[in-house]
């Protein structure tokens, strides 16, 4: 059969990170490995917004396509679309929100909604709908109707972990040299762990898998990251850096075999100042940046986000990867109930530490979050506005005036980015 897999286009009233990355769609890439048997095309609407070309052109049997809480109208309407075109493709949606929010894909031109990763599933689906078998009946996928979506399970990895098909980066070649994030052009991301060992109040990857954790092999984590075809790799799991002998065995190995590449991480700050060498070590193989979750400066913020770490270790860290030449992203979510000397503490922690690269974020308690129980009677919009619920817009009553909320996350912004002496004390390994 014939498969289109689609990244939908972003939404018009989203604020999104399209100004500052625009990775590879790498889970339709797995969706794509996991087809044998079948022809499939990946279309990136973000690149290509024009999607009936495909349609004409690649005339599919079957549509598939993913989203965040911000998508769901417009993978709504990108499924009717489809069905405007031929009511006979089926039209089947997964991803991040599916998995936690099926119900939000209640729709006539939605066919069926995955859960998890969606390799199995989805492979399923297509060989139940060639066969004419009822598609109801694979494990993992629900099929929508007016009670809304049901699952067979819970979400979990459809394959083991080291049995997961090579990403199908072939389908996207014609679009890989507009994939960037920052200064990283172009960039390849890829993914070794599925889960995340921690429960902060404000995320929910850890629901993604059930809880579970699961890890790749070193040695089939160096074999993709040595085919990669950019020299910039971001590595996107949710805490790379937790396992130390796993990560020196993958740092190993890519030394061994003389790989020549520069990665992008996600860490956390307690992580960096328990083991300053394995920040050494990698920074010697090319770790370049580190993507930290600072979150605040305020002590009793990061007792109600559950992170169990200190201020202390925020700032510990952040000295720890500029003493190794590696750039920090830094990740910052600001109360609704913050007051002007708040954002003013805000503003000089960032000057303490010289921090440059920073993303300022309202508090957004994102639907199966414990946040989301906490705030979710207070909130100013509700979640079926999903274009708005973009970690930028405030979705909750807030102490200042909210013109001089945003006005105070703006100022912040203006300062570092129109502080050129700032700029001039990084490294700038990234350029």
């Amino acid at each position: 059969m014939r498969v289109l897999l689609i990244r939908p286009g972003p939404p018009r009233f989203t604020i999104g990170l399209k100004n500052m990355m625009v990775c590879e769609p790498l889970e339709l890439e797995y969706i794509a490995a996991g087809m044998e048997d079948h022809e499939v095309m990946i279309h990136d609407m973000i690149l290509e917004p024009n999607v009936r070309r495909s349609l004409r052109r690649f005339k599919p049997d079957v549509v598939g396509t993913s989203c965040y809480i911000t998508g769901v109208n417009v993978v709504r309407d990108l499924c009717r679309l489809v069905k405007e075109f031929s009511p006979d493709i089926l039209t089947v949606v997964g991803g991040v929100h599916a998995t936690l929010v099926p119900g939000d894909f209640n729709d006539p031109a939605i066919d069926a909604v995955v859960a998890g990763d969606g390799i199995g599933p989805m492979k399923a689906i297509v060989d139940h709908y060639r066969d004419g078998l009822p598609i109801g009946r694979v494990e993992g996928c629900g099929i929508p109707s007016a009670a809304g979506v049901s699952f067979s399970v819970e979400p979990k990895l459809s394959v083991d972990c080291d049995q997961m098909p090579m990403p199908r980066r072939d389908l996207v070649e014609r679009y890989y040299h507009k994939y960037y994030y920052l200064l990283h052009r172009p960039v390849s991301i890829t993914k070794t762990t599925f889960g995340c060992p921690y429960r902060c109040s404000f995320c929910f990857c850890w629901r993604m898998t059930g809880g579970q954790v699961t890890y790749r092999s070193p040695q089939s984590v160096v074999d993709e990251i040595e085919s990669l075809p950019a020299r910039d790799v971001y590595i996107v799991d949710d805490t790379f850096f937790y396992d130390t002998t796993r990560l020196e065995a993958i740092r190993s190995l890519i030394e061994q075999r003389g790989i020549e590449k520069r990665y992008l991480i996600y860490s956390r700050a307690d992580f960096i100042v328990r083991h300053p060498d394995v920040v050494r070590d990698w920074s010697r193989i090319g770790l370049i940046a580190c993507i930290v979750g600072v979150e605040s400066p305020l002590p009793e913020d990061l007792n109600d986000y559950r992170k169990r770490i200190s201020v202390e270790q925020n700032t510990e860290a952040i000295r720890i990867l500029r003493e190794h030449r590696v750039d920090v992203y830094a990740s910052f979510i600001v109360g609704p109930d913050w007051s002007a000397e708040d954002f003013d503490r805000l503003e000089q922690y960032i000057d303490e530490t010289g921090l440059y690269y920073v993303i300022i974020q309202p508090l957004t308690p994102l639907p199966a979050t414990s946040d989301f129980e906490k705030y979710k009677d207070q909130l100013l919009v509700s979640p079926d506005h999903n274009e708005i619920w973009d970690l930028q817009h405030l979705l909750l009553p807030s102490r200042l005036e909210p013109r001089e909320y945003y006005r105070r996350i703006r100022r912040i912004y203006l300062r570092i980015a129109l502080n050129p002496s700032r700029a001039a004390q990084l490294k700038l390994r990234t350029v």
